[in-house]
């Protein structure tokens, strides 16, 4: 099936713009309603986003840097489709250790995939991310050993398995 890139790139970006054109008439809405219900709402909105835009800051530098110094062909090489055991053991393990909120890992996994990761493993790490490594010691507290180490498990199994579920859907 040969796709249209291009009209797809276009056609999301208008979904985009129509979701915020029907968040600002909901809230006109609301602001012809409840004024004050409005001027809450609007202050919670610049609340939340003097926090995320720091860290939204820190991500594009992030994704700069990655530009900067890793080329497409080595994600190919060590994330794309031929990228073997090792690409799932790097996406499983990059997803237990990463950090932050996982909305801040968007953008990154999608210039990623742009560069050839493959879905699988895109989901595997998306998955994997479940495994808190500073909560463990809790976890093991409240649950035991066995408990923690088979929960552990499970979820790094499934993590791949959903990869590859993905993939094969996709």
């Amino acid at each position: 099936m040969v796709r249209d890139n291009g009209r797809q790139a276009r056609r999301a970006g208008r979904g985009g713009w129509w979701f915020l054109a029907s968040m600002l008439l909901l809230h006109l809405i609301v602001r012809l309603v409840d004024p004050r219900l409005s001027a809450a709402s609007l202050d919670g909105f610049a609340a939340n986003l003097s926090r995320l835009l720091p860290l939204l800051g820190v991500m594009f530098l992030l994704l700069w840097l990655f530009n900067l110094f890793v080329k497409p062909q080595q994600v190919v090489r060590r994330l794309g489709q031929q990228s073997g055991p090792r690409g799932w053991m790097l996406a499983v393990l990059g997803g237990v250790i990463s950090m932050g909120p996982m909305y801040l890992w968007y953008p990154m996994l999608g210039e990623l995939r742009r560069q050839g990761l493959r879905s699988a493993l895109a989901a595997a790490f998306l998955y994997s991310r479940a495994v808190k490594i500073p909560m463990l010691p809790f976890m093991v507290h409240y649950f035991g050993g066995l408990y923690t180490g088979l929960f552990v498990l499970s979820i790094l199994l499934f993590s791949i398995l959903s990869g590859l579920l993905l993939e094969q859907i996709e």
